[in-house]
């Protein structure tokens, strides 16, 4: 609720499909962090110093009138988004930057797409693709792997 409310700049009543896309998006958020979480990268010590730095340079910076409910919010987002960077980086960017060939076969099976342009012509938008596709693969394996449920009375509150 906090996360939609934050993120919802009108104040207007959403629509439903305004609501099912901004789930879908927070799903998907959320498992790339359990994703994450399961792969220890939460344990890291740089991920742990990054954590403790930003926390002090909050609580230097923030009012003190902060609700410690929103404070603990705000710093589990910083937290997750933290996450959310260092498993992209692992799973999408690193093969992306690792294989210039990855992109070319990608291209080659996908040479109708670009209307049989030459590779060097397309290749940043073949890259695009590319990484597209992988954050849909991996995606596709979180939604398999994890089930999904979702609280019906928050959503009814999100509806309102």
């Amino acid at each position: 609720m906090w996360m939609y409310q934050k993120h919802r700049p009108e104040r207007d009543r959403a629509s439903i499909t305004q609501l099912i896309s901004f789930l879908n998006t927070y799903i998907d958020f959320k498992l790339k962090v359990l994703d994450a979480t399961a792969q220890g990268m939460d344990k890291d010590s740089t991920y742990l110093a990054d954590i403790t730095h930003y926390e002090r340079a909050f609580n230097a910076a923030a009012p003190q009138t902060i609700l410690k409910s929103d404070y603990i919010m705000i710093m589990n987002e910083y937290k997750e988004a933290l996450l959310l960077f260092n498993i992209s980086e692992k799973k999408i960017w690193d093969t992306m930057g690792d294989s210039e060939e990855n992109i070319y076969n990608y291209y080659t099976l996908h040479l109708g797409s670009y209307n049989n342009a030459p590779y060097e012509e397309v290749k940043s938008e073949v890259a695009a693709d590319f990484q597209k596709q992988l954050e849909c693969d991996w995606i596709t394996s979180l939604r398999n792997k994890y089930v999904v449920t979702i609280d019906q009375n928050a959503l009814v509150k999100l509806i309102r």
